[in-house]
């Protein structure tokens, strides 16, 4: 008889046990550091860099992620072979390809790009690009980095120009998993 009046709470345990037992961990004064961490060369920026409207894709009603290569230095050969890889990133993602676009910021001449690109092209040498590569660091995008925009515009994630297509799926398969738009 004593133990049916058990029952009930080892039921409130098991439903709020983990509950509690995230919340905890979650809000430790200890930090999260000995948590296991993602391999891998991403950089969660510390402050996300908000991107002016007309960055955004053009497609009414669109809310898309962006994979940007941002490059601050003229390039040719480099932005067209960076872009290959990328556009085969955005590819890899099947279904969900249609939720990323690429994008390209540059100074300088635009360079001469492979025609079946979708692309979102944007110059970092006028107002709204010299405010975005100020927030980013000119001197970390000067010879090129990767990106990635939430939906809201928010530049979130950076990788540099070396980053595997490999993490770069990864990546971009979470989060699009967990997205409730784009």
């Amino acid at each position: 008889m004593r133990h049916k009046a058990l029952v009930p709470w080892f039921v409130a345990l098991a439903v709020f046990g983990p509950f509690a037992v995230a919340t905890l961990v979650y809000y430790s004064p200890w930090g999260r550091d000995w948590l296991p961490q993602l391999p891998g060369q991403r950089e969660l920026l510390s402050a996300p860099v908000q991107l002016p409207p007309e960055w955004f894709p053009a497609a009414p009603g669109a809310s898309r992620w962006l994979l940007i290569y941002a490059r601050m230095t003229l390039c040719e050969q480099q932005c067209a072979q960076l872009l290959d890889r990328l556009s085969r990133v955005q590819q890899a993602l099947g279904k969900d390809q249609e939720r990323v676009q690429l994008a390209l910021w540059h100074s300088g001449e635009t360079p001469p790009l492979p025609a079946d690109l979708e692309l979102n092209v944007q110059r970092l040498d006028d107002d709204s690009g010299r405010r975005i590569a100020a927030a980013l660091g000119p001197e970390r995008i000067g010879s090129g980095r990767v990106y990635v925009a939430d939906p809201r515009g928010s530049v979130i994630l950076s990788y540099p120009v070396g980053v595997e297509q490999k993490e770069l799926l990864r990546d971009l398969k979470r989060l699009l998993a967990g997205s409730e738009t784009g």
